[in-house]
C-alpha cells in the first residue's frame, strides 16, 4: 500500500498545473477524494435519486433522449439500459489512439470535475474511475471523432472500459486486449459494473478528452523551450556571438519578465566563455568588432520571452479549466431546493483558442531554430565555420540533408498553424449548430509539437559538431560553464562526424534526448548553478 505521500487529493477545487506535472512524472502516484469532495458528492447525488423516484423531473439527458432526442422520454425503469446504448452509440472513434499519459490525464480530470458534486453522479462511478486509474488500466481511446462540444466519442470509450464492455478496449502493463480480459489481468473487481442515471452523459460531456491532450502539450511544450534555450545557447558559442544582446539592460527596459528571465538562463549558460569575445572571435580571421549579429542570434532572448509569455497565459487557462464544472445538465444547491439547469459548459471554445494561440508560438520557436542551426552551414553567415560543417567538403557532404529535415518540418508547421477554431461546422441535425473543433486542434498541435522537436534536435547537433570542428582553433580559450557541459554530454553518446557517414542513428538518438526531455534532466536550465566543469 502506498505511503500518504504517494497520494494526490483530488477535490474538483485545489487541482493545479504543479500537482498535473507532479502526476505526469510519477505514474506511480495515486489518487483519491477528499473527504469533503465525498460528502458533496452523496449530497449532490440524493437530488438525482430524488427526481426520478419522487419528482418524475424532466432532465435533458436523464429522463430524455440526447441531441435532437430531447424531447423523447426514458422511463426511469430503462435508466440502466439507457447508459450503456449512450456508450456504445457514441463509441464510435476512429484514428490512432491517443498516448497513454493523455488518458491518464483524462480519467484524473474527469474525477476531479465529479468531485465538485455538479454533475449528480455516484460516489461508486468516480471510485471505479480512479480504480481503473490506480490499477493501471488506461482505455485505448482513438483520436477522431470530437467536435470539441463535448468529447463524446473518445469519452464514451472509456466508458466501455469502466463497465467491463467486450466493446471496449484497454490497456495494462504492455498488453492490450478487450476490456473484461484485462480488468482481469490487472485484477479488478467486479469486471462488470452498472452505470446509473446521468452517469454516462456526466462522462462524455464536457472537452475532457481535449483539456488532457492540451495539457500534456503544454507540458512538452515547456519542455521544449527550456531545450530551445539550450539550443541557443551552444549556437551562440559555436558562432562565437555577441553578448552585448544578452545584457540585463537591454531586457529590463523592454518590460517583460519571461524576456529577462530567457536572456539571464542565456548568459548563465554562457558564463565563463571566451570563445564569445573579441578574441575569440578573431581565431577564425574576424578582425573587426562584429557589433551585432543577425536578429534570429541577437533577439532570441525576445522571441524565446515572448513565446514563454504566450505559455504562461495558456497555463492559466488551463488551470482554470481543471477545476471547472463541465458538464450537461448541471445541478445546484442554494441551500435549500436542488436545481437542474441545461446549458453550454462543455463547449471547448476557451481551449481551442488557447490551442491554436500555442500552435502559433511553438511555429515560430521552429522557425528560429531553423534559421539559427541555417547560419551554421553557411561559412559568411557563420563568420568562418567549414562549410555544411564538414572538415573536407566536396568528397563529403556533411550535414547539409540533416539541416533540410529542419526546412522540411517547418514547411509542415506551418501549414499546421493554420487555425481550427475559426472552422467550426453544424452537426448533429442543427441541434450542435456551432462546435470548437477543439479536438482538430489539438491533435495537430500534438504533431507541430513532434516536428518542432526535431528542428531543436537538429540545432543541437550541428551546433555541437561546429564547435568540435573550430575547438583546435580555440585552444587556450574557455567554452561557457554551461555549454561546454551540453557539449560535452552530448559527446559521450555522439560522436563527431570529420567525414560522412551513416548519421541518421545519431539524428534519431538526438531526437530522442529531446523528446524523452532527458537532456533537460542533465542540465537544469533554470539552476545553472549546478553546473560544473
Amino acid at each position: 500500500m502506498p505511503s500518504q505521500t504517494e497520494f494526490l487529493i483530488i477535490d474538483g477545487e485545489t487541482l493545479s498545473y504543479e500537482k498535473i506535472f507532479e502526476y505526469i512524472e510519477n505514474p506511480h502516484l495515486q489518487v483519491a477524494l477528499s473527504i469533503e469532495a465525498i460528502n458533496r458528492v452523496n449530497h449532490y447525488r440524493s437530488a438525482v435519486d430524488q427526481w426520478l423516484v419522487d419528482e418524475k423531473k424532466v432532465i435533458y439527458g436523464v429522463t430524455t433522449g440526447l441531441g435532437k432526442l430531447k424531447d423523447f422520454v426514458v422511463d426511469e425503469r430503462n435508466q440502466n439500459e439507457f447508459q450503456r446504448k449512450i456508450l456504445l452509440s457514441h463509441a464510435v472513434g476512429l484514428g490512432p489512439d491517443f498516448p497513454e499519459q493523455v488518458v491518464r490525464l483524462a480519467m484524473l480530470l474527469r474525477a476531479n470535475v465529479f468531485a465538485r458534486g455538479n454533475s449528480g453522479v455516484r460516489i461508486e462511478f468516480i471510485e471505479r474511475i480512479l480504480q481503473l486509474l490506480n490499477k493501471g488500466v488506461y482505455p485505448c481511446v482513438p483520436q477522431i471523432g470530437s467536435l470539441g462540444v463535448g468529447d463524446l466519442q473518445p469519452m464514451a470509450h472509456i466508458g466501455l472500459c469502466l463497465i467491463g464492455a467486450p466493446e471496449g478496449k484497454a490497456r495494462f502493463r504492455g498488453d492490450k486486449g478487450i476490456s473484461p480480459d484485462i480488468l482481469a489481468k490487472a485484477q479488478i473487481v467486479p469486471i462488470t459494473f452498472e452505470m446509473t442515471a446521468k452517469e454516462a452523459l456526466s462522462l462524455i460531456d464536457g472537452s475532457t478528452m481535449v483539456l488532457a491532450a492540451s495539457i500534456y502539450a503544454y507540458y512538452q511544450a515547456q519542455q521544449l523551450c527550456k531545450i530551445a534555450d539550450m539550443a541557443a545557447a551552444l549556437n551562440i558559442e559555436a558562432t562565437r556571438g555577441e553578448m552585448n544582446a544578452l545584457d540585463p539592460r537591454i531586457h529590463e527596459v523592454n518590460n517583460l519578465q519571461s524576456e529577462q528571465d530567457t536572456a539571464r538562463i542565456l548568459r548563465e549558460f554562457l558564463e565563463g566563455s571566451q570563445w564569445t569575445t573579441d578574441e575569440g572571435r578573431k581565431r577564425l580571421g574576424e578582425l573587426k568588432p562584429r557589433v551585432q549579429d543577425a536578429v534570429s542570434i541577437r533577439s532570441t532572448a525576445q522571441v524565446h520571452g515572448a513565446i514563454k509569455d504566450v505559455l504562461q497565459y495558456i497555463q492559466s487557462i488551463l488551470d482554470r479549466e481543471m477545476n471547472a464544472s463541465k458538464d450537461n445538465p448541471l445541478i445546484f444547491f442554494d441551500g435549500v431546493n436542488f436545481e437542474s439547469l441545461s446549458g453550454g459548459n462543455y463547449h471547448g471554445a476557451h481551449l481551442s483558442y488557447a490551442l491554436d494561440f500555442m500552435g502559433i508560438v511553438i511555429t515560430d520557436l521552429a522557425v528560429i531554430s531553423e534559421r539559427r542551426s541555417a547560419r551554421l552551414l553557411d561559412p559568411f553567415m557563420s563568420y568562418g565555420l567549414p562549410t555544411n560543417l564538414v572538415a573536407k567538403a566536396g568528397l563529403n557532404t556533411g550535414f547539409a540533408l540533416v539541416h533540410a529535415n529542419a526546412t522540411a518540418m517547418v514547411g509542415e508547421i506551418r501549414i499546421l498553424a493554420t487555425p481550427a477554431s475559426v472552422g467550426s461546422i453544424p452537426a448533429k441535425g442543427n441541434q450542435e449548430d456551432h462546435n470548437s473543433m477543439a479536438m482538430g486542434a489539438v491533435r495537430k498541435l500534438m504533431h507541430m509539437i513532434e516536428l518542432a522537436q526535431q528542428v531543436l534536435a537538429i540545432e543541437l547537433l550541428v551546433a555541437a559538431q561546429a564547435i568540435d570542428l573550430i575547438s583546435e582553433n580555440m585552444q587556450g580559450l574557455c567554452m561557457g560553464k554551461g555549454t561546454f557541459a551540453i557539449h560535452r554530454w552530448i559527446r559521450l553518446s555522439i560522436a563527431p562526424m570529420w567525414e560522412d557517414r551513416f548519421i541518421l542513428p545519431d539524428l534519431e538518438k538526438m531526437i530522442e534526448f529531446v523528446k524523452s526531455g532527458q537532456i533537460l534532466g542533465q542540465f537544469p536550465p533554470y539552476n545553472m548553478k549546478k553546473i560544473a566543469r
